[in-house]
């Protein structure tokens, strides 16, 4: 059984996108919404009634991350292992293209090479 419904416009366009990588599967992890491919994860996303929340593993932009994070102490933070964590208030709204991006970004590190010839239309 799936975790709840989210209703939050930016989990259903996140949600949205994952679904379109190829061999995408929904499931749970805790209270999150879990996306993986070939048992690989790497989105996942919750929601909350004051602040919803994206993980993403990153490479290349792990610096940006970290940037970002400081400026966002107790709402945003980086591992060591570059999983992302990021929380926003309800009503906010994320930097234009920047989770669509960071979720690409871990897709294509995460997933089994073959899978990265289907998403480039190999």
């Amino acid at each position: 059984m799936l975790a709840e419904k989210f209703d939050h416009p930016v989990i259903r366009h996140l949600r949205s996108l994952a679904l379109g990588f190829p061999e995408v599967v929904e499931g749970d992890s805790c209270v999150k919404r879990a996306f993986k491919a070939r048992k690989k994860g790497f989105l996942y996303l919750g929601e909350k009634q004051d602040e919803y929340n994206v993980m993403v593993k990153l490479g290349p932009s792990l610096a940006e991350a970290s940037v970002l994070a400081a400026e966002r102490l107790g709402k945003w933070s980086v591992g060591k292992g570059g999983w992302a964590m990021l929380k926003f208030d309800p009503g906010e709204t994320p930097p234009e293209g920047l989770l669509e991006r960071w979720m690409e970004e871990s897709y294509r590190l995460q997933v089994p090479k073959t899978l990265l010839a289907k998403l480039d239309g190999a």
